[in-house]
């Protein structure tokens, strides 16, 4: 077909032409739908993914450290609780978090690279936030992991970690892990009570120790607590940012033939919701003799001297102390390694591997196949 120019002449366009314009119209629109329409489901996906991120952050921001007691508020046992009923709570308790924590499985990456250093550097800021102060300290009652937990705890910490090729340079644009945010082997351990938050030292801050020291050597003779055990329950990723190790108590009981099993399922009351709740109350209450005084940052402050607040707030060994918090709770746990979230990478993080080599590490160590 021909069409006139403009001088009189004429263009000639042939059907052919015209033909391929149009299939390649027809052919280009729906590549780029489809294409269109792939970005907007892969991203849509990636927020999804990753909201927890930002839910996490608006709950914990204020928190120089994550708060693992957060978790189990809704774990409550009472202290004459039975082993065997303890552990079912707290297994169920447990399982219910891990299940959680595979939704929190992306962590979006961070850019440009100056503001990945940056907030690198403010977590640091973070975590030494009142060590820096140079006038801050507090106190926790914990017990110490022996050798033999140490060292398999500390190689399943490896194994599990390794997926993420992290490095402790804050300039790497790779995996950030600050060796701040990972417990050394020879202070993992257990903890039992926290009896002082952070708080200012004074002039007689070691004799505040003592007090401490012995206040809580008065309830293992008084209440006769004996050792007790714990056994591994499961290791998990809790909230994809801190890496924990969650035990179970083992109680004695005796089976229907008579003989006497020391396992999970014992039929005395539980000991480690026992001691908490122990330790929580020759710290906060008067002894019947007058002779045993609370021994808390409250009653220090207001003590007659002072003008007691009308508005009476929790004491700090309850709301720190895992398992004692306002619900009571009753889990049980040794932190490992916390996930810096905010600055973690450059790139995108899937944690897909790292959960599942926690549940692999948790059937090795618990005796699951």
């Amino acid at each position: 077909m021909s069409s006139p120019d403009k001088n009189g002449g004429s263009n000639t366009v042939s059907d052919g032409d015209s033909a391929g314009r149009i299939n390649n119209a027809a052919v280009f629109f729906p590549v780029a739908s489809t294409l269109a329409l792939s970005a907007l489901f892969y991203y849509a996906n990636r927020y999804r993914r990753s909201r927890w991120m930002s839910e996490e952050e608006r709950a914990h921001g204020n928190e120089t450290t994550h708060s693992v007691i957060d978790h189990f508020k809704s774990l409550i046992l009472d202290p004459e609780t039975t082993v065997e009923e303890a552990n079912k709570r707290r297994t169920t308790s447990y399982y219910l978090k891990m299940r959680e924590s595979h939704s929190q499985s992306l962590v979006l990456g961070v850019g440009p690279f100056s503001r990945l250093v940056e907030l690198r550097e403010r977590e640091i800021g973070r975590v030494l936030h009142y060590w820096r102060k140079g006038n801050q300290s507090h106190r926790t009652i914990v017990v110490m992991c022996d050798k033999a937990t140490r060292r398999l705890l500390a190689d399943a910490r490896r194994r599990i970690l390794e997926p993420l090729q992290h490095s402790p340079d804050v300039h790497t644009t790779g995996v950030w892990i600050p060796p701040l945010n990972i417990i050394p082997a020879q202070d993992m351990h257990v903890t039992i009570a926290l009896p002082w938050w952070w708080h200012t030292i004074r002039k007689d801050n070691d004799a505040l120790t003592r007090n401490v020291a012995q206040r809580f050597k008065q309830t293992l003779l008084l209440e006769f607590h004996y050792s007790f055990e714990i056994e591994l329950e499961r290791i998990i990723l809790l909230g994809g940012k801190v890496l924990v190790a969650l035990w179970r108590c083992v109680g004695e009981r005796t089976t229907e033939s008579g003989c006497v099993v020391h396992d999970r399922h014992g039929e005395k009351a539980d000991p480690m919701v026992r001691l908490r709740e122990e330790i929580i109350r020759c710290f906060v209450t008067e002894s019947p003799d007058q002779r045993r005084k609370p021994l808390t940052y409250q009653h220090r402050m207001y003590d007659g001297v002072n003008t007691k607040p009308t508005l009476e707030r929790q004491h700090t060994i309850k709301g720190k102390t895992p398992g004692m918090g306002v619900s009571a709770d009753g889990f049980i746990h040794s932190t490992l390694c916390r996930l810096p979230l905010e600055c973690l990478s450059s790139n995108d993080v899937e944690l897909d591997k790292v959960h599942r080599l926690c549940r692999e590490a948790s059937a090795t160590l618990n005796g699951h196949r």
